[in-house]
Order: C-alpha cells, then sequence, then structure tokens
C-alpha cells in the first residue's frame, strides 16, 4: 500500500470517523478484564505506562487531525487554545477510564501512576501538535 492511498484513507473518511475509531480501540483496551491474549513475553516493569501514555497520544493526534480536517487550507495548525481544550477532554476521559476501572463490574484495577501516564501522554502530544504545521490536502 502507497502512502497517497494511506493518505486518501485517512483524509478522505466521513468526519470524526478517525477519532471514533481511536477512543473505541482505547475503551476496549482498557476496559475489557483481558482484551489480548497472553503472549508469554515479558517486558520491563512499567510497560503499562508507555502504553498509557502512547494510548492517550494517540487520541490527542486523532481528534486533533479531525479538528484541523474542518479547514481546508494547504498547512495548518491548531490555535493553542483547540490543543488545551483536547488536551484537558483526553486527560478527563483518561480520569473516566481509571474511575471505571476501580469499579467491581470491570474486574480491573485504578491506578494512579496510569492516571498520570494518561497525563503525560496528553500533554506530550498536545505540545508537539500545537509546534508543528500539519500538511493538510483536500481529497
Amino acid at each position: 500500500m502507497n502512502i497517497k492511498k494511506v493518505e486518501n484513507l485517512l483524509l478522505g473518511s466521513p468526519a470524526w470517523v478517525l477519532s471514533a475509531v481511536t477512543v473505541s480501540a482505547v475503551m476496549y483496551l482498557t476496559l475489557v478484564p483481558r482484551p489480548l491474549p497472553d503472549m508469554g513475553v515479558s517486558f520491563w516493569e512499567h510497560t503499562d505506562k508507555v502504553v498509557h501514555a502512547i494510548m492517550m497520544a494517540g487520541v490527542v493526534w486523532a481528534v486533533s487531525l479531525d479538528i484541523m480536517r474542518r479547514n481546508r487550507s494547504r498547512v495548518i495548525r491548531l490555535r493553542f487554545p483547540d490543543i488545551v481544550a483536547v488536551c484537558v477532554a483526553v486527560v478527563l476521559f483518561g480520569g473516566v477510564i481509571e474511575l471505571a476501572q476501580g469499579t467491581e463490574f470491570i474486574g480491573r484495577g485504578a491506578d494512579w501512576a496510569d492516571f498520570w501516564a494518561d497525563t503525560a501522554g496528553a500533554v506530550i502530544a498536545g505540545m508537539v501538535t500545537w509546534r508543528l504545521p500539519w500538511p493538510y490536502r483536500q481529497c
């Protein structure tokens, strides 16, 4: 698959599909008791914190890309208030996930360290998104 096809798939999809798919995947991975099979691979001690940060960074980038798709200019940069709003929403999303994990219905444990990893991932992704202009072409 070449880059042009991937670009057309991402930028040509209906509004907010990328965000919906990303949020759905994060919710599945964080709220299902055993979302992935045990592969018998050992990682370092806090691998899950890195995964939490990456997932929330992915949510920030997906939502940011969908916001940028509203514009029709060639290169766009999100305004600072937009980035702050996205980051706050994603941090709250991470907090709600941790609260849900702490309930007896989910069967997983809530962890403050996971929440701080979610926050770090969202803030770092927000800073990168705010500082770098993203190329955009109307498909």
